[in-house]
């Protein structure tokens, strides 16, 4: 009998995620499938490539070994296929993880583009928290995730994409001195940001941190639509992305608080898990990037840097 690519296909998903049941749903085939694949490559070889017990698979020695062999047998077959100029249409189940402005943003063009492009792909959502994706990401239970972490595991990829701008922002009409906006002033007034551990709650910390403030009195929400309602009706003021609170300033329902120091840009990544790095991998990136630069999302280029202390972007709101 001849080996198929089929065939390492599900060997190779099975002993990186760990069961049968993650391979199947990740390759968008039945468990019986995967499972009778395996069973031929294994008649094929001639030896067992899993121990099974309790839905659980676990690799053999012989399995062990084969692993390496199987990657690079995949790899290569990527390779070939990138000959003729073109990605073949994707197709199975690409997990992907998004941070809420990047849903609020982008996501929906990103998936319609997927949509057109590979009709046949099915995309699962996990719309939360970086550091929850970064959990999700080091457990191998998402593919993808385009969020401001990265470190996840030694297994996951952090493709830098951009800097996002971060803003404190209040209504129009909230009552707040004259003046630079600085940490003593911050602390008067309501604050809301998301729980810990997250990107917004560590830079209002630090933030405050500079102004020698060690601050627990914060409003705590985990949905930045919520937040920004709150802000809007005057209930509090926030640390949250430029790229969602853009419209609002135009329009003069938020104004953007002349912050002293400077809250820095954050690195935004596309972070993927090294295994799954191919032609199909660098299509989504591309799309994300296409998109969140189109919408202005990334304050400066992942080429650029995070710029200067002190240099702000709101300029951007009402410059050329």
């Amino acid at each position: 009998m001849r080996t198929t690519l089929r065939q390492i296909e599900a060997f190779y998903w099975t002993a990186k995620l760990g069961s049968i049941h993650a391979a199947a749903n990740h390759l968008n085939f039945s468990q019986p499938a995967v499972s009778s694949r395996i069973k031929e490559l294994e008649g094929a070889l001639h030896m067992e490539l899993f121990t099974r017990k309790n839905q659980r698979v676990q690799l053999t020695p012989a399995g062990r070994n084969a692993l390496p062999h199987a990657e690079r047998l995949l790899h290569a077959a990527q390779d070939f296929e990138r000959l003729g100029g073109a990605v073949p249409p994707l197709e199975g189940v690409l997990r992907l993880g998004s941070d809420e402005s990047t849903a609020m943003v982008a996501l929906p063009e990103v998936l319609s583009q997927l949509k057109v492009r590979h009709p046949r792909l099915i995309v699962e959502l996990s719309i939360d928290v970086g550091s929850v994706l970064t959990e999700k990401l080091r457990k191998r239970e998402i593919d993808i995730a385009l969020h401001t972490n990265s470190g996840a595991a030694s297994h996951v990829r952090d493709e830098l994409l951009g800097w996002v701008e971060f803003q404190w922002v209040a209504a129009r009409d909230l009552a707040i001195p004259p003046g630079e906006f600085v940490p003593a002033v911050a602390t008067a007034l309501p604050i809301v940001t998301n729980s810990p551990p997250s990107t917004l709650n560590s830079l209002v910390r630090k933030w405050l941190q500079s102004g020698g403030l060690e601050f627990d009195g914060f409003n705590s929400c985990n949905s930045l639509q919520l937040m920004l309602r709150l802000v809007g009706a005057g209930h509090a003021i926030a640390v949250l992305p430029l790229p969602i609170v853009r419209d609002q300033v135009a329009t003069g329902a938020l104004r953007i608080l002349s912050a002293r120091p400077h809250i820095p840009p954050a690195a935004y990544y596309a972070s993927y898990l090294t295994e799954t790095r191919g032609p199909g991998i660098a299509v989504v990136v591309e799309i994300a990037r296409g998109v969140l630069e189109k919408e202005r999302f990334f304050t400066r280029s992942a080429d650029s840097g995070p710029g200067r202390e002190g240099e702000s972007a709101v300029v951007a709101l009402t410059g050329p």
